[in-house]
């Protein structure tokens, strides 16, 4: 699945939440951001490298990662109103 790169302040600014992230076995790290409404959850994670470059970002609902087409604001923004 591959998902448009949002700034961290658009994925704030959309009502997430961030949350405790880690550090990954190559030196490089995570964060993640989730919102929750009703009883459904949507998760943002992006992995970084060690020199602070984004390698890997994607999307989950419900516990599930969505694949499949690109994902965009536009679809974060309806799922947002779906839930």
């Amino acid at each position: 699945m591959r998902m448009h790169l949002l700034s961290i302040m658009k994925i704030v600014a959309l009502g997430f939440k961030e949350l405790k992230g880690d550090k990954l076995d190559d030196n490089g790290y995570y964060r993640w951001w989730q919102l929750q409404k009703s009883d459904s959850e949507l998760a943002i994670t992006y992995e970084f490298n060690s020199e602070d470059k984004v390698t890997h970002h994607y999307v989950e609902f419900n516990g599930e990662q969505l694949k499949g087409k690109t994902i965009t604001l536009a679809d974060i923004e309806t799922l947002i109103k779906l839930m």
